[in-house]
């Protein structure tokens, strides 16, 4: 058992980035801690989705190629273009029944432009029409394309996957528009897509399962926290990174002790359970326990609502994938990933006082 006798400050989670050339934005619910902003939180409402499916401007900042810049092309070469998928997941435990667990999941496509095509498009007055296929769109819900950009061809889409088709003019001036706003760009990310994905019963659609019981008294604060690695979450097992669980930690605290050792940042009054990775092939396959037992100089105390962040790359909650459909154009990149939004678990009341949280052993003594 570890213990913490006294608080001892520590650095931020870790904030994922996305890698390569493709400069994904992060939802708004990463952008602050999440264990200081959902404590109060008990629902997930429609304005948790990314952006709320709508559509602020026609494109995203641009990104920067670490690589080989495309800078020139061809007026006979295919155009290389690259597209990355970039989903959300929230999620409402409440107590042990994960039939009252709550889930909501979106996501959005964007697609990634090399400069050189601002010269194609401009000089040639009949472009290659840019027509593509989102398959494995069955589990999707309200898809909104980007208007001012693309439209569904009905004729091309059917129950699994949907046709999408660029409007070239408007591509092309709004490519141009943003190569003379920033010359030395050498590729452009455009917004296309946004959608939800309608969740699996229970809580089969969250990637990381928790389940808190607490045992509150005027003596002691007791605290169990299981977890699981959920791979039939996504469409591929993947691991989940950069894993946080965070509790808030109210009172003065006269001695502490936590399993595995916890950080308690001194400025947030949290303890901070931190995992790199999380997977099928972790210990007891992803499956396990954290535990803390604190004393209050003014007990007793109350359970806390528990928040969780991490990030996953080379996967999505969907499954949904890219086709390109026609000549002229070919695919050079996919980037895969989703991230926690607000991922929080609150225990049953049940086990607020008066209930024993489930035997979990404390200094080599079973509790």
């Amino acid at each position: 058992m570890g213990n913490c006798s006294s608080p001892r400050k520590a650095s931020a989670p870790p904030t994922p980035t996305a890698s390569g050339y493709m400069s994904i934005p992060r939802p708004p619910s990463r952008r602050s801690d999440p264990s200081r902003n959902l404590m109060a939180q008990s629902s997930i409402s429609r304005a948790d989705s990314i952006n709320s499916l709508e559509f602020r401007t026609a494109c995203v900042q641009m990104g920067v190629s670490r690589g080989p810049s495309p800078l020139t092309i061809g007026m006979a070469d295919t155009i290389p273009l690259a597209v990355a998928f970039h989903e959300i997941v929230h999620s409402y435990f409440r107590g042990a029944d994960e039939t009252r667990c709550q889930v909501k999941m979106s996501g959005e496509m964007m697609l990634s432009f090399p400069a050189g095509i601002v010269t194609i498009l401009a000089n040639n007055p009949n472009p290659a029409k840019l027509v593509f296929h989102v398959k494995n769109t069955q589990r999707l819900n309200n898809i909104l394309p980007n208007k001012q950009l693309v439209a569904i061809d009905s004729g091309q889409s059917s129950t699994d996957h949907i046709g999408v088709e660029f409007n070239m003019s408007a591509l092309s001036s709004l490519l141009k528009k943003q190569s003379e706003q920033n010359p030395s760009a050498s590729y452009f990310n455009v917004d296309i897509l946004k959608y939800q994905i309608r969740p699996k019963p229970g809580a089969n659609s969250c990637p990381f399962q928790l389940v808190a019981y607490w045992k509150c008294s005027s003596a002691h604060t007791d605290l169990k926290i299981d977890y699981k690695y959920n791979s039939h979450a996504m469409s591929s097992p993947t691991p989940l990174l950069n894993v946080t669980v965070a509790v808030p930690v109210p009172g003065i605290v006269n001695h502490m002790q936590t399993k595995p050792i916890a950080q308690w940042p001194t400025e947030s009054n949290r303890l901070i359970w931190k995992f790199t990775e999380l997977s099928q092939h972790s210990e007891n396959h992803g499956v396990g326990s954290v535990a803390a037992r604190y004393d209050l100089d003014n007990g007793p105390g109350a359970p806390q609502t528990v928040s969780t962040q991490f990030n996953c790359e080379g996967t999505t909650l969907s499954g949904i994938d890219f086709q390109l459909a026609g000549p002229g154009y070919r695919l050079s990149l996919v980037k895969r990933r989703f991230v926690s939004g607000k991922y929080i678990c609150d225990g049953d009341q049940k086990y607020g006082s008066g209930t024993g949280t489930p035997s979990y052993r404390l200094n080599g003594v079973l509790r």
